[in-house]
């Protein structure tokens, strides 16, 4: 807990990383635990930034400065939003706690710059799975088949996916409950489905995750997808863990880097093109509200072409 002194509104200055202790013990409590993490690390690298000052001298030029920066070491300008909300609630809440500093308001939330999102497609799908060798008996090659299998499948998000503990899977039915990740409030579970050839390698993956069960002791038993790597064997994959494996396999089969997220794409856009409605994207992938489904809606350029050339007749 914090050392200080109060007399009125009058608060003793602190170092920031203090504050951010404290700040992101209370957070726990609000929201999940992700995003705890996300703002407790963002607002701690604005911290390295500062070089640790007293939170009272932070200023409104400090968070310019840093915004800069950022842009200019190359990240990506949609990157500033989560960091810029990070900080508001940050202030915020040293605002509410008495301490004088710098008014959260004041923080601007850069607009978000719409870009065309990746889609995975079948023929870059192919591409990943035929990489991996089939008949191998490789755990790393018979876990990372059905992982991308899943993905494919079920377009739900890398987190998700990983959240799967061995009892929430139904071989015999071929599907499984998820803790949704953004719906926690209204829809905090929802169900996936799987095809027949992701079920023989799902099955595969459970028989070989249990052999190795037997020789080693799992730090995380109940977890479905478990690393492999000698420093945190045993534990559940972590959703960078994911995103590596993918990146190499797209690597060796030569095709550009398909995240997690783009199959999460497909899937919304096959939902559609196979005459699905937004209602049907919103309870497939979990979204909290149809406006989040809507941008599965958009055409790409090459659907955009073959429309106005229907409509045209050339």
């Amino acid at each position: 807990m914090l050392q200080q002194q109060e007399v009125g509104r009058l608060v003793v200055p602190i170092s920031m990383k203090e504050a951010i202790n404290e700040f992101s013990n209370w957070r726990q409590f609000k929201v999940k635990g992700n995003t705890v993490k996300g703002y407790d690390r963002e607002i701690r690298n604005f911290c390295l930034f500062l070089r640790n000052p007293d939170i009272v001298k932070v200023t409104l030029n400090d968070v310019m400065d840093y915004l800069n920066g950022v842009i200019e070491l190359g990240w990506d300008p949609n990157s500033l939003m989560p960091r810029c909300m990070a900080l508001r609630k940050f202030f915020e809440y040293l605002r509410l706690r008495g301490f004088t500093t710098l008014n959260e308001e004041l923080i601007p939330i850069p607009r978000k710059q719409y870009k065309i999102p990746r889609v995975a497609d079948e023929e870059n799908y192919k591409k990943l799975i035929e990489i991996i060798p089939a008949e191998s008996h490789d755990p790393r090659h018979i876990r990372n088949m059905v992982i991308i299998n899943l993905l494919w499948d079920t377009g739900a998000r890398n987190g998700e996916l990983l959240s799967i503990n061995i009892a929430d899977v139904d071989l015999e039915k071929k599907k499984a409950l998820i803790r949704t990740e953004k719906n926690r409030g209204s829809r905090p579970f929802r169900e996936i489905f799987w095809t027949e050839e992701t079920n023989q390698n799902l099955k595969k993956w459970m028989d070989k995750r249990e052999a190795l069960g037997n020789k080693v002791t799992f730090k995380d038993p109940e977890a479905l997808f478990l690393s492999l790597v000698s420093c945190q064997a045993g534990q559940r994959l972590s959703v960078k863990g994911v995103g590596e494996l993918l990146r190499r396999y797209a690597n060796r089969a030569g095709i550009p880097y398909i995240n997690a997220h783009a199959f999460r794409h497909h899937m919304g856009h096959d939902i559609i093109n196979q005459g699905g409605s937004t209602a049907d994207v919103m309870n497939i992938l979990g979204h909290a509200s149809v406006a989040s489904s809507s941008i599965y809606t958009m055409m790409t350029n090459v659907e955009l072409e073959n429309r106005y050339r229907t409509f045209k007749g050339n």
